[in-house]
Parts: structure tokens; C-alpha cells; sequence
């Protein structure tokens, strides 16, 4: 049996910058699609929603008319909750830095009204 050489390069051995190059690639894409997921979900809902009329009017086609009404309603339904879930995400995490502050002025109040207490007691 024949032995590689140790000191050869290997064909499928890829550099390392050139592999966190790709991972960045796919990173910056997939963060494109999930920006524009809700468009590209309620396109196709009103593609399959298209088809479905087609079917039932112009082919005559009942079958593949309730196959792509289908589609079109879980189309429908998955873009209304992706955009109510943005919508619930731009609510909870907005500007980070006002939500600190309210949080600190509640802890002076807090250490306020525990002064006083201790004050009342003794």
C-alpha cells in the first residue's frame, strides 16, 4: 500500500481565513433571506393563491385547486405570524440603554424607601 507524504498538501484541505470567509458569506446571506423571510413567504402565498383560482376556473382542476388553497392559507398564516412576532421583538428590544436606566432609577427608589423604613423603625 502507498503512504501519503506528510509534507504534500492534501486537495481537500481548504485554509483557514479561506473557510471563515465562506462561513461569513453564509452568514450575510442567510441574514438577507431572514430580513426579507416575511416578503418572500407572503409572495409565495399569493403565487399558490394565483395557481388555486387557475385551477378551479381556468383548468378545471378541483384537486390541484385545494392543494395550492392549501398552500396559500399556510402561506397567509406563517407571514401573519412572522410579522406579529417582529412586531413583539421591536417592543421588548428596543433602545437597551432607556430600559437601564428606568431599571436604576427603581433601585434608588427602592434603597429610598428602605432608608426610610429603617428610619421609622428606629
Amino acid at each position: 500500500m502507498s503512504e501519503k507524504d506528510p509534507s504534500s498538501p492534501s486537495t481537500n484541505a481548504m485554509p483557514s481565513t479561506a473557510k471563515l470567509e465562506a462561513i461569513i458569506s453564509l452568514l450575510t446571506l442567510l441574514t438577507k433571506i431572514g430580513r426579507y423571510l416575511p416578503w418572500i413567504v407572503l409572495i409565495f402565498a399569493l403565487i399558490s393563491l394565483t395557481v388555486a383560482l387557475l385551477s378551479f376556473f381556468w383548468w378545471h382542476s378541483i384537486g390541484w385547486g385545494i392543494f395550492n388553497s392549501i398552500l396559500a392559507f399556510g402561506g397567509f398564516l406563517f407571514f401573519g405570524q412572522l410579522v406579529r412576532r417582529r412586531k413583539t421583538h421591536r417592543q421588548e428590544y428596543r433602545y437597551t440603554g432607556r430600559h437601564l436606566h428606568r431599571i436604576s432609577k427603581n433601585d434608588e427608589k427602592e434603597k429610598y424607601a428602605e432608608r426610610i423604613d429603617s428610619s421609622k423603625s428606629n
